[in-house]
């Protein structure tokens, strides 16, 4: 969904114009108005702006002092001016920059929805380029990538080893500045096909590197590097310009945030690779990103909803806050073999990946792979069978912490077994009962992420029939339940099967029938009350979806009344 901003200092212009986009249902737009120059200004420092429609005249901030502080906050946002034919010269000024276009206010409105219709088009169409694919095959340097993964690869790990200076940065070419302190994003590719070898699933990672870069190189530096289990780490520092602010990390993280919509949603359409993001509270020492990696796995894997992408700010996080048992058996030498060489290689990344992203099936799979053997031991003092029981427990327990579900098995002193491998007769034994607990943590897992889905949905439909006379924008309503404005319009829809649109508008349709039916309640009041500016557009919207004006359908209730006594 593309977010357009609609800034004239003549309301009528703006509610006309916000009234004929916001009922265009096949360009899926997240329609915003302002009033004038300084209001739209205050927009572009909530959320991203793809499009903005603006008259070039206005008092005050004018639309080319509005076009600067777009250029700054989102460089490719899309700008049509409208301008009368006496501002031609001042317009051919504007349209020096790119991605700016202007109409005639006497072409109309037909002119006008052609004109956002093909920029939309446009915006899909970058998305979706080749080019960013091809990008990501001839323009790696391959040694410089494999010194630079490596190298931040063992600072994520806490390599005491390593030398972090200004010598480093540039041995590596990097643009990062080793003396002053560095965002860490945190991105992990949520699920791939089964289909994809090696080869693919790196060309995905490293054309997800060139798409972050391309958006970012615009506005900040950055360092993207590809990690194991589909995870990519992001360094970030604003670049050094002379109007920057005293504290530039302030103002960076709508402009993060926003950013990383556009590489989501290029991921998701022309890779089909959705990708969560995680972004660190505040700026920190490069000593000190080992530790705040650790955090932003911890917040990769808490999920709303299930297998969609979202963005996590740390900062804004803090605010809120089938049972089936395989038979076992075989034989207890091979078995023996087949553990120690799991013991040795620790690899527990496919267990990791399946139950963090739902996949029951892979991590029972996974699983499998270490409680067969176990349970085909015969001895139950081998220091083999008790080292692998550890393991899968010290993962298990992990699991358990790390979505929160720790209350309700220790409630159900479903855990008391765990803790000794002494408690069971047999390791098959022991492995059985391993079987059980996962099957009830996948079943919490999957209750606690509907609660707060259905939490979230339940929270803006109250909100949202609670104040029907105030800004009801996406923008709005995620910042009050803390997740980002497309995540939240998709969660709502893949949980509804419909749009959050519709069900504002059927709540002010409600609501407004209730009014009408008061025989004293002014229409231009109600109109207000239901969140219209004025009675034309209130009588617009109601007639559209009632097919009466609200004057007739107060009469009707009357006359339906009257009848009745």
């Amino acid at each position: 969904m593309y977010r357009l901003l609609i800034a004239d200092d003549e309301e009528i212009i703006v509610n006309g114009l916000y009234d004929i986009f916001s009922s265009l249902e096949n360009m899926e737009l997240d329609v915003y108005k302002a009033y004038s120059g300084e209001e739209a200004i205050q927009w572009l420092g909530r959320t991203r702006m793809d499009i903005v429609l603006t008259d070039i005249n206005m008092p005050e901030i004018d639309g080319l002092q509005l076009l600067d502080e777009i250029k700054k906050r989102w460089p490719w946002c899309r700008v049509i001016f409208l301008t009368g034919h006496s501002e031609f010269n001042y317009a051919y000024k504007a349209i020096q920059y790119s991605n700016v276009r202007y109409i005639l206010k006497t072409e109309g409105y037909g002119k006008i929805i052609k004109t956002v219709e093909h920029v939309v088009q446009e915006l899909k169409d970058e998305n979706q380029t080749n080019e960013l694919i091809q990008n990501a095959k001839d323009q790696i340097n391959l040694a410089q990538d494999l010194f630079c993964q490596k190298y931040f690869y063992a600072l994520l790990n806490n390599d005491n080893s390593l030398k972090i200076n200004a010598e480093e940065f540039e041995r590596l070419f990097l643009h990062l500045r080793a003396d002053e302190p560095v965002m860490l994003i945190l991105g992990e590719i949520l699920i791939l096909p089964k289909t994809v070898d090696f080869w693919e699933k790196n060309q995905i990672m490293y054309s997800i590197k060139q798409l972050i870069v391309r958006y970012f190189a615009m506005h900040i530096n950055s360092l993207v590097v590809p990690l194991k289990d589909e995870k990519i780490a992001v360094f970030v520092q604003p670049q050094k310009t002379q109007s920057s602010p005293d504290n530039p990390y302030d103002s960076m993280s709508v402009f993060l945030k926003g950013t990383l919509e556009m590489v989501q949603s290029a991921c998701r359409e022309r890779l089909n690779a959705p990708v969560s993001f995680a972004l660190a509270e505040k700026p920190c020492k490069w000593e000190e990103i080992a530790e705040k990696y650790v955090s932003l796995i911890d917040l990769l894997n808490y999920h709303v909803g299930h297998d969609m992408e979202t963005i996590i700010d740390e900062r804004e996080f803090r605010k809120q806050r089938q049972t089936f048992i395989p038979s076992f058996g075989g034989n207890s030498n091979t078995a023996t073999t087949l553990l120690q060489g799991l013991l040795y290689r620790k690899d527990l990344s496919n267990l990791h990946h399946s139950i963090e992203t739902g996949e029951e099936q892979d991590y029972y799979d996974s699983l499998w792979g270490w409680l067969e053997p176990l349970s085909e031991i015969q001895d139950k003092n081998n220091v083999i069978a008790l080292e692998a029981y550890q393991t899968i427990i010290t993962f298990f327990l992990s699991c358990v912490n790390r979505f929160q579900l720790a209350a309700r098995f220790t409630e159900s002193n479903n855990l008391n077994l765990l803790y000794n491998g002494g408690n069971y007769n047999t390791w098959k034994e022991a492995a059985e009962y391993l079987y059980e607990l996962s099957h009830m943590l996948f079943g919490m897992k999957t209750e606690e992420q509907s609660k707060r889905t259905n939490d979230t949905i339940d929270f803006v439909r109250r909100y949202i029939e609670n104040h029907l006379s105030e800004d009801l924008s996406l923008t709005s309503l995620s910042e009050k339940t803390y997740l980002n404005p497309s995540y939240l319009s998709r969660l709502y829809h893949q949980t509804t099967g419909h749009k959050l649109s519709s069900f504002i508008e059927n709540s002010r349709i409600k609501k407004a029938k209730e009014l009408l039916e008061n025989p004293h309640e002014k229409i231009y009041e109600i109109a207000k009350m239901v969140g219209y500016d004025t009675a034309a557009s209130f009588t617009r919207f109601f007639k559209k979806a009632e097919g009466i004006s609200p004057q007739e359908y107060r009469e009707s209730f009357i006359a339906t009344k009257w009848l009745k006594n």
